[in-house]
């Protein structure tokens, strides 16, 4: 028999559960460990280095992990791993001192990333530690993409949201706000990159063709709605029918 091979993700399909349906492979039962043993750094730590933003996901991540938990096969509901997520990252300590930490000396690579939303944000996580020099280009005065425009304070705080990408900024990352990138080709020809990271999602709602949808003022596409009320387009909502 062949000695256990865990760089293999298939492992984790047979022995792990919720490990394989986690669309990132965070090792679940360890962290969960961790947290029992009251250790909230080193569980954050374990899911950091699966997704960059423990503290986010830990409030709105849909939980793909829990309907494959073993746990409810013998009881009425699974083990709450993506709020367990969330008290790591509400309970840790300061874990700046433990990320990983950018050279002095750097490789002499620089690297453009379109958009500050949580594609690009991984990419200059990932990135910074091995020597490249990331800028980031952000068309709105904030960085966060999707993350802050899309998902209610409510859910997300934004004090939340500012900490987590404010490790990857101060990792070393260059975020240029309010500097929408207006020209691919003068980016590329001009701007004295070495690769360019497109990292704008897809920021736009799909339309519905429904009898009735356009006449009335009262439906909304939920994504450019949202989007609305995040930036102070929208300060108040009308009663329900």
């Amino acid at each position: 028999m062949k000695p256990t091979d865990t760089s293999d993700p298939d492992y984790y399909h047979k022995v792990v559960d919720c490990q394989w349906a986690c669309p990132a492979h965070t090792d679940v039962p360890e962290y969960i460990r961790l947290i029992a043993q009251g250790r909230y750094s080193d569980a954050y730590i374990v899911n950091r280095e699966s997704n960059v933003f423990p503290g986010i996901l830990g409030r709105v991540c849909d939980r793909p992990c829990e309907p494959a938990c073993r746990r409810g096969r013998v009881e009425e509901k699974p083990v709450a791993i993506c709020r367990l997520k969330r008290v790591a990252a509400d309970l840790r300590d300061d874990i700046v001192p433990r990320l990983p930490k950018a050279p002095a000396q750097k490789n002499g690579r620089r690297v453009a990333c379109i958009g500050a939303g949580p594609a690009s944000l991984t990419v200059a996580n990932d990135l910074l530690p091995i020597g490249y020099e990331v800028v980031v280009f952000e068309q709105y005065a904030v960085p966060g993409g999707l993350m802050r425009t899309n998902i209610p304070a409510f859910r997300l705080p934004q004090a939340v949201l500012d900490e987590e990408i404010g490790t990857i900024a101060g990792m070393g990352a260059e975020i240029l706000l309010g500097t929408p990138v207006k020209s691919m080709r003068q980016l590329l020809e001009g701007g004295g990159f070495d690769a360019v990271f497109v990292g704008t999602g897809a920021p736009r709602g799909k339309e519905l063709s429904l009898p009735g949808r356009h006449d009335t003022d009262r439906i909304h596409i939920g994504i450019a709605w949202l989007e609305s009320v995040a930036f102070g387009h929208v300060e108040s909502i009308g009663s329900g029918c």
